[in-house]
C-alpha cells in the first residue's frame, strides 16, 4: 500500500505525538535528514525512511524500505552491541496509525528502533565541551583496527579499490553538483577540484593498485564522522554506517577513515587529525596511509558539501534550516578545494610581489577561503607603531614608519606570528611585498630547518596596471597600505626578483584579468603544484 501526501503527512504527525508510543515519552522531537525521518522519544529513537530515489539511493518502494531497515540493523550491530533494537512495522487500520502488527491492518511503513545515546559521550560534543584527549582517539583507533583487521575482502570487496570504480564516485559527484555551481561552490572552486581528483588518479595507478594486493580494501562503515561515534568510561559505539549502497562502503580503509579525519579538520582540530592518522597508520602497519588521506579528505569534504546541498533544496525542510544547509555546503566545498590546492599539512604560504601587484587581495580572499589566519605587514607595522590602520600615515611620521629599524621589526614579528601558528599545527598566509632576497633566504632556512612546507606566490602585473591602481587609493577608504603613485619608482627598485626560491616552492600569478579568473589560475596551479609532490 502507497500513502498519499495527505496520509504521509497523517503518519509524519502521528510520530510527533508522545501518545503514539506504548511508553509514554514526555515530548517527541523531529529531526529530518535528506533521506531520513527522525523521532527522538526518549529513550528510543525512531527512524523511517523518506520515499525517494536519487541515483545513489533508491527507497522509493516500501519493500525497498522494508530491505533497508533491515540491513541498517544487521550492518550496524558490527561496531555496536546494544544501540540497534530492531525493525518496527508501523500500519494503518480504520484510518488509525500504530506502531503494533494487528490481526486487520496493514503495514504501511518501517521504522528502525534504536536506544538513545547520552549527548555528552558523542565525540562531536567531546570537541564543544574542549574536553577530546589523544586518549579518546587511541580507543577509536583501536575499535577501528580490530574492525579492519578482522576482514578478509572477498573479491567483489576488493574490486571497489579500482581506479574506475572510485572515479565513478567522484564523477557522480562533480556531475550531480554542477547545478549548484556559482550559487553554492563557485566555479573556479568547482574546477580546481575536479582538475585535483582527476589528476591524482593519472598520476598514481600504481598506488591503487597496491592498496588492492594489500588488501586495503574493506567493508566499511562509509560515513564515519564525529557525530556517529559514542565513547562512554565503558565502551567506544560507532553507529549509522551507510547501508543503502555498497558501493559507499566498500572501499579503501583510507576512504573511511578519511571521513573522521576531515571532520576533525572541519571543525578545526587539524593537530587531533593528524594524530589519529598517524596512529591509525602504525597500528595497521599502513605505510601508504599518509600519501592518500588528502586525497580521500577531498573526495569526503566535497561528497558532505553535495549532501548539504541536496538539503538546501529540500522544501519540506524549514526554510532556516535550508539556509543553513546552504552555508555549511559552502563551508565544506571550501574544505575540499583546501585539500586540492594546499594539502593537509600546515604550511606557509607568503605572497609577494611588487608595491600595488594585487598581492593583499589575492591574500585576503584566499584566507577567507581557506579559513587560514592571515598577517599582513601593513597591518602589523602599523598596529606596532600604534597608528590608525585604516588611514594614509602623515608624512612627518612616515620616515620613521617605514625606516630599516621598524621593517625589520615588521619582519620578526611577521615571522613569529607564523611560527607560532605552524607549531601549533596551522596553517598561515602571509601578505608582504618580501622585496630583499637575503631576508627571504634567511626565512626559507628558518622554515626547512623545522621541516614546514612553504610556498611564495608572486603576484604580477604592469607597470601601467600597478600605478592605475596606486592613483586610484587616493579615492579607496580601508586601504591599509601608505604606498601611493609617488612612491613607485622608489619601491620599484629596492625589489630584488626571487631568483633564489626553487620553482617547488614558487607560482606566479597575473593579476591584470579580474579578481575571479586570477583566482582560478591560482588554484589551478596550486592544484597542479599539489599533484606534482
Amino acid at each position: 500500500m502507497r500513502l498519499s501526501d495527505d496520509q504521509y503527512s497523517r503518519l509524519i504527525h502521528f510520530l510527533e505525538q508522545p501518545d503514539s508510543y506504548s511508553h509514554q515519552p514526555e515530548q517527541v522531537k523531529h529531526l529530518q535528514t535528506h533521506i531520513s525521518h527522525v523521532f527522538i522519544a526518549d529513550p528510543y529513537v525512531y527512524k523511517i525512511k523518506k520515499t525517494v530515489d536519487l541515483e545513489f539511493l533508491d527507497y522509493s518502494t516500501l519493500q525497498k524500505r522494508k530491505k533497508f531497515c533491515q540491513r541498517e540493523v544487521e550492518l550496524n550491530r558490527r561496531l555496536t552491541d546494544d544501540i540497534y533494537l530492531g525493525v518496527v512495522p508501523i500500519t494503518l487500520h480504520d484510518n488509525q496509525f500504530g506502531l503494533e502488527e494487528g490481526e486487520h491492518s496493514t503495514v504501511v511503513e518501517y521504522a528502525v528502533k534504536m536506544n538513545r545515546l547520552p549527548e555528552e559521550y558523542f565525540l562531536h560534543s567531546l570537541i564543544q565541551n574542549e574536553s577530546l584527549t589523544t586518549t579518546h582517539l587511541d580507543r577509536v583507533v583501536d575499535k577501528l583496527a580490530s574492525f579492519y583487521g578482522e576482514q578478509d575482502p572477498s573479491p567483489e570487496v576488493l574490486e571497489y579499490g579500482a581506479v574506475e570504480k572510485i572515479k565513478y564516485n567522484t564523477d557522480e559527484n562533480f556531475r550531480q553538483t554542477k547545478p549548484f555551481s556559482d550559487e553554492i561552490i563557485d566555479r573556479a572552486s568547482y574546477n580546481a577540484i575536479k582538475a585535483y581528483t582527476n589528476g591524482y588518479f593519472e598520476q598514481n595507478t600504481g598506488l591503487f593498485k597496491h592498496r588492492i594486493e594489500e588488501k586495503r580494501i574493506v567493508d566499511g562503515h562509509g560515513d564515519l564522522h564525529l557525530d556517529h561515534i559514542h565513547i562512554t568510561p565503558q565502551k567506544v559505539q560507532i553507529y549509522d554506517c551507510i547501508e543503502f549502497n555498497e558501493r559507499f562502503r566498500y572501499g579503501d580503509l583510507a576512504v573511511d577513515l578519511a571521513f573522521l579525519a576531515m571532520d576533525l579538520d572541519f571543525n578545526g582540530r587539524w593537530k587531533e587529525e593528524r594524530y589519529f592518522v598517524e596512529q591509525m597508520a602504525a597500528k595497521l602497519g599502513d605505510a601508504d596511509l599518509h600519501r592518500m588521506i588528502n586525497f580521500y579528505k577531498c573526495y569526503r569534504a566535497y561528497v558532505k558539501g553535495k549532501v548539504k546541498s541536496l538539503q538546501s533544496t529540500e522544501q519540506e525542510v524549514a526554510k532556516e534550516d535550508r539556509k543553513q544547509a546552504e552555508e555549511t555546503a559552502r563551508r565544506y566545498f571550501d574544505l575540499s578545494l583546501r585539500y586540492a590546492t594546499l594539502g593537509s599539512k600546515p604550511m606557509a604560504c607568503i605572497f609577494m610581489g611588487r608595491i600595488g601587484s594585487g598581492k593583499s587581495t589575492l591574500a585576503g580572499n584566499l584566507a577567507e577561503k581557506m579559513s587560514i589566519d592571515y598577517y599582513s605587514s601593513d597591518y602589523v607595522r602599523k598596529s606596532m607603531a600604534g597608528l590608525p590602520i585604516y588611514e594614509r600615515t602623515p608624512a612627518s611620521e612616515r620616515e620613521e614608519l617605514y625606516s630599516p629599524e621598524m621593517s625589520d621589526k615588521t619582519y620578526e614579528e611577521l615571522h613569529n606570528r607564523a611560527l607560532q601558528k605552524l607549531n601549533q599545527g596551522e596553517s598561515v598566509i602571509l601578505d608582504a611585498t618580501f622585496s630583499n632576497q637575503e631576508g627571504r633566504q634567511e626565512w626559507m632556512k628558518l622554515l626547512e630547518a623545522q621541516q614546514f612546507e612553504y610556498l611564495f606566490v608572486e603576484t604580477e602585473a604592469s607597470d601601467e596596471t600597478i600605478k592605475e591602481r596606486l592613483k586610484q587609493r587616493d579615492n579607496g577608504s580601508e586601504i591599509v597600505s601608505d604606498a601611493r603613485l609617488e612612491d613607485f619608482e622608489e619601491l620599484d627598485q629596492n625589489y630584488q626578483p626571487p631568483i633564489e626560491i626553487h620553482p617547488s616552492n614558487h607560482i606566479r600569478v597575473n593579476t591584470e584579468q579580474p579578481v575571479n579568473n586570477t583566482l582560478q589560475e591560482l588554484y589551478l596551479k596550486l592544484v597542479e603544484r599539489r599533484l606534482e609532490q
